[in-house]
């Protein structure tokens, strides 16, 4: 997987109403942003973690006059460590110290204990995990993003799948605004559980896979079919990530599995690249190193896709528009990363639509904070489960 810098893509293409009304979206319930709340709180700020997240947010804090009273880590963490100036202390500390404070969650996870942490903290005190944007530049979500993409996210909204992807679509947007958990653990769900509900699996895919990391959504679909399939493309720039993967597949002993060192975009053309060896890998104009890009549409050749993925870190609009042959042709299933641009919430869903009108599309919310793995299940009318 890699993230993507280098170009902005064009939003899908609208005609925009002049004169809109200055209307809320009905499903937002938040008035105040976490950037708002940090601003106007009189308790103590208090951040939990380290790290670029961390960064991010005592550089705000340092640019808006905003004092953050302490730094705390997992007691493993704590060591004597300094970070900024902080001598970072352990929970116990912070909460002998004061007896009120605003918690500030500084980092991200996957890890269920993790999470769990996270939950349970957000129970015992006000608790705050900002939404930043993962490339620089990028607008963020606020009021007036929200009243700016109005009508685009109000068409989405109503016509996603089911009642479910409009509590997570909401839910997503209201969390963006506040930091609040709440809003994400009341939406989470397993992936596995979701893709073996909503997508139906044969014996004969022909699965493309971007952003294919070390193997790991290969084996995920391996599992959906009980390792039967018909041809598996798999395509990773990252030349330490290509080499993981390559192992995992010789190791699994498969077959009729081509892999692609390359990127994927609209075209072929070669980018500038930052290989980090792990999935932060990024097309970045500053990158060191230059990588081979393609389409989809060049690579298949017109052949058949029953199942592509993309968690390609900030490229799935290029990739979906790289991929527009072969979505109108054979309409396949699709499981598309939606977070790693805002806007990508309503601009991915509208260019599917335009590229097949056929498909259902849902939204989930997979464990993790802040609101990353969140997903698009797009799947046609005639090839579903019954949802």
């Amino acid at each position: 997987m890699f993230e993507v810098a280098f170009q902005k893509a064009k939003p899908h293409a609208r005609i925009i109403k002049v004169e809109r009304r200055r209307i809320m979206l009905p499903f937002i319930k938040e008035t105040e942003t976490a950037w708002d709340r940090l601003k106007n709180t009189n308790k103590p700020i208090v951040l939990y973690g380290m790290g670029n997240g961390a960064d991010k947010i005592l550089d705000w804090c340092a640019a808006n006059g905003v004092k953050v009273a302490a730094i705390f880590a997992s007691d493993d963490f704590v060591r004597g460590q300094i970070f900024r100036g902080y001598k970072i202390c352990k929970y116990a500390d912070v909460v002998s110290q004061y007896q009120d404070f605003l918690l500030v969650i500084a980092f991200a996870s996957e890890s269920p204990a993790v999470l769990e942490h996270f939950f349970v903290l957000a129970k015992k005190h006000e608790t705050l995990a900002p939404h930043l944007p993962l490339f620089e530049g990028d607008e963020v979500v606020s009021l007036s993003w929200l009243e700016k993409y109005k009508e685009e996210l109000m068409e989405v909204y109503q016509k996603l799948a089911d009642e479910k992807s409009r509590e997570v679509f909401a839910a997503t947007l209201n969390y963006k605004l506040s930091g609040k958990l709440s809003y994400l653990e009341a939406i989470t769900t397993m992936r596995q559980e979701d893709c073996q509900q909503i997508f139906q699996f044969g014996m004969d895919e022909t699965f493309v896979d971007l952003g294919a990391y070390d193997g790991d959504t290969i084996k995920e679909f391996l599992n959906y079919t009980d390792s039967s399939y018909r041809e598996i493309v798999a395509l990773e720039p990252d030349s330490k990530n290509f080499k993981k993967l390559q192992r995992f597949v010789e190791e699994a002993g498969l077959e009729h599995v081509h892999l692609l060192n390359k990127g994927i975009w609209n075209e072929e053309r070669t980018l500038s690249f930052a290989a980090s060896g792990g999935r932060q890998s990024a097309l970045q104009s500053d990158g060191k190193v230059e990588v081979p890009v393609d389409s989809v549409d060049h690579i298949m050749q017109g052949k058949q896709v029953s199942y592509m993925k993309l968690d390609v870190e900030g490229a799935e609009f290029e990739a979906l528009n790289g991929a527009k042959e072969t979505i109108e042709r054979w309409a396949p299933k699709l499981f598309v990363a939606a977070y790693h641009r805002d806007v990508d919430l309503w601009r991915l869903p509208l260019l599917l639509w335009c590229l097949n009108k056929n498909y259902k599309i849902y939204l989930r919310k997979h464990p993790y904070v802040p609101a990353w793995e969140l997903n698009f299940l797009a799947v046609t009318k005639e090839d579903t489960r019954g949802q």
